[in-house]
């Protein structure tokens, strides 16, 4: 009986625990110089926990601004060892479902969608490649999300104590998300969408909000001006500026944005390579670059991962209309997420052919706008079941898939 009473209660606690034991296991066995540029990463750490100070910007990676480097040399400092720094993102994981979870419960009053917008997140594929890294990527999604959240926040202020505490909130994460990582600018224009929502909304309040707005954008420019300025200064091929100025000579090849070739292939690993549609479905919903799972033609474990998304993307667009139906601002904001989240990323592949502008790695806040549609979809008893039948499947195989064996080459 005591069972049926708190069935919600185990459900997440059990969820937590699978994840944080996914987590835990794999950062035990993860090879360090693994993942995305990881040798750079590590590097980076080592560094400043050896010298106390930040390397300069001329190595593999060391460009990159250094608040991440500087909790990872802190971490290692503290514990006496670099196995340590491996356990960071596996909270930073549940700092960002945590974060989105605070969003959906402002904006839905029913806890059984706020709870599959969490699942969907727990669940997701491209979100659990990055626990076990030596990376940036994590933490900076974490910052973006949260200026995000304090953006949505700001459309729900009732006076001008609250207008001040979610501006503040809001510039924290602007500060701490450009001294993680750059792609803290791809939240910007969901900034200022929220921001102008808010001043057309609220004559009496507009010359506060515009001293608000101005000192924030102030205040982020004093600070990102450093990192800009540091970036310039890299040799490195990753140098931000250096990549823009390759916008003319190395276009991505125009066929990369429609062809479907990749469907009868049953691609699964290599799509990202030269198809928008297959290679950016499966980097956002399974392991398409081979980070943690080791190269299989075809594994069936994948192809349930990589087929659940045909059916979970759908149900996310179907919840984002219902969204727009019942909350037209909170969709605005939603919605301008997932807009400049595929903007930046069609941007990018404009600039470069390289393999890494076909992740959806430097767009990862997508994750909002897919939270709120699971949400939104969630209209009634049936559909919520459906939806949790398919995250539980969905979460079940990627606990089981990403189940790092001793065997595997990320483990060397």
């Amino acid at each position: 009986m005591w069972i049926k009473k708190y069935w919600i209660l185990i459900a997440v606690a059990a969820v937590i625990i699978s994840s944080f034991a996914l987590g835990f296991h794999n950062a035990s066995i993860y090879a360090p110089n693994h993942g995305f540029d990881g040798s750079g990463h590590v590097y980076y750490i080592q560094y400043l926990a050896q010298h106390k100070s930040i390397p300069p910007p001329t190595e593999w990676e060391t460009h990159q601004p250094p608040l991440y480097y500087i909790i990872g040399a802190t971490v290692m400092t503290i514990f006496g060892n670099f196995r340590s720094v491996h356990y960071i993102n596996i909270f930073v994981l549940w700092l960002i479902i945590g974060m989105v979870g605070l969003a959906l419960k402002r904006v839905f009053k029913d806890t059984h969608q706020v709870l599959l917008g969490m699942l969907s997140l727990a669940a997701l594929p491209m979100l659990n490649i990055f626990p076990a890294m030596i990376t940036n990527e994590l933490l900076s999604t974490f910052f973006i999300i949260s200026t995000a959240v304090a953006s949505l926040f700001l459309l729900y202020a009732k006076n001008k104590k609250q207008l001040i505490q979610y501006f503040c909130w809001l510039a924290l994460s602007l500060v701490l998300g450009i001294w993680t990582k750059v792609s803290i600018i791809t939240i910007l224009p969901t900034v200022a969408v929220a921001a102008l929502i808010y001043f057309i909304k609220h004559k009496q309040k507009r010359v506060l909000i515009f001293i608000l707005g101005l000192s924030t954008i102030i205040l982020f420019a004093a600070v990102a001006a450093p990192v800009f300025l540091r970036g310039a200064q890299s040799k490195g091929p990753s140098n931000v500026l250096k990549t823009v100025s390759q916008i003319k000579q190395a276009p991505r090849d125009p066929s990369f944005y429609y062809r479907l070739d990749w469907i009868p292939k049953v691609d699964m690993y290599t799509t990202q390579y030269y198809s928008l549609l297959g290679g950016a479905w499966n980097s956002f919903f399974n392991d398409g670059h081979n980070v943690i799972t080791p190269f299989i033609a075809f594994h069936k474990k994948a192809f349930i991962l990589w087929s659940l998304g045909f059916l979970l993307l759908p149900l996310s667009l179907y919840g984002l209309w219902q969204l727009w139906k019942k909350n037209k601002e909170a969709s605005f904001v939603v919605n301008t997420i997932g807009v400049s989240m595929l903007a930046m990323y069609v941007l990018y592949n404009m600039m470069s052919n390289h393999y890494s502008a076909a992740r959806l790695t430097y767009e990862m806040a997508i994750v909002i706008p897919y939270a709120f549609g699971i949400a939104g979809a969630a209209t009634n008893k049936k559909m919520k079941i459906f939806l949790l039948g398919l995250l539980s499947i969905q979460f079940i195989i990627l606990i089981s898939f990403y189940w790092i064996l001793s065997w595997w080459n990320v483990t060397k």
